[in-house]
């Protein structure tokens, strides 16, 4: 058991290294404007969607780092560094590290982010403790304490889409053909960006901020539970499809390379 987790950390570091550099001196000036506008894209979404008074890390992880790990992976899969097909594995051994690679480096992400919290949280409370040590040990006030909700939906609904975009989104970073990996990234986001966009429309308002605050207000929803259980079932058949699919492309290109 040992020797195969080494295995797998041997073979995801090289996935890794297997990421070719950003080439910031690039003379094509198209691939900079693309960068530009996935990126503004990327701001839009988050904004549109989960931006609010009580925005917070539940929102913004779950939805953007599934989205850089699939962009790293696609520049692995399609760059001129990939290390990982100099290794005498077979392509199953490959497939199955490709899909926990993304999962591995979101686990390596949300680790710095909330150890750099965790030091900067720190920080501030010695500081605030230093300057104002009476200060420091106030309670909030009862009101905003009746004002706390269990946010136990709506994080585990972020999770399930964090699960879709890493398992749907690795499927179409197999894909071989250029234009059609991009019409399939497109198809998806503005799929994905559509249901949420139309859930959040159907959402009450939360009555702290008097306005709809995604985590919040689906929480409070009344069919929330309802909406969960059909999502929770949809990731994990969105998941086995995605795996099935990805990986059967995957091995299948390479059997139809040693036959020609």
């Amino acid at each position: 058991m040992l020797n195969i987790l080494k295995k797998l950390i041997a073979y995801q570091r090289l996935l890794l290294n297997s990421n070719p550099p950003i080439d910031i001196n690039s003379q094509n000036p198209l691939n900079v404007l693309f960068y530009v506008f996935a990126f503004a894209m990327l701001v839009f979404i988050n904004i549109s969607l989960f931006f609010g008074d009580t925005a917070s890390s539940d929102t913004f992880i779950p939805f953007t780092f599934p989205i850089i790990t699939i962009w790293m992976l696609n520049r692995i899969l399609h760059g001129d560094h990939r290390l990982f097909e100099t290794v005498p594995v077979s392509r199953k051994y490959t497939a199955l590290n490709i899909f926990l690679l993304p999962i591995v480096m979101i686990f390596i992400l949300f680790i710095l982010v909330y150890i750099s919290a965790a030091v900067l949280i720190s920080i501030i409370i010695g500081f605030v403790s230093l300057t104002n040590p009476q200060g420091s040990s106030q309670l909030p006030p009862d009101s905003a304490l009746q004002q706390i909700v269990d946010t136990t939906n709506g994080n585990l609904l972020m999770l399930c889409v964090l699960i879709i975009i890493i398992f749907v989104g690795t499927t179409i970073a197999l894909i071989k053909r250029k234009k059609l990996r991009f019409l399939s990234f497109v198809v998806f986001t503005a799929l994905g960006y559509g249901l949420l966009l139309l859930l959040k429309i159907n959402m009450p308002i939360y009555p702290a901020t008097g306005k709809i605050e995604f985590i919040e207000s689906f929480s409070i929803m009344p069919q929330s539970n309802a909406i969960l259980i059909i999502v929770a079932i949809a990731t994990i058949i969105i998941s086995i499809i995605s795996v099935y699919l990805g990986s059967k492309h995957y091995i299948g290109k390479s059997a139809s390379m040693n036959h020609s």
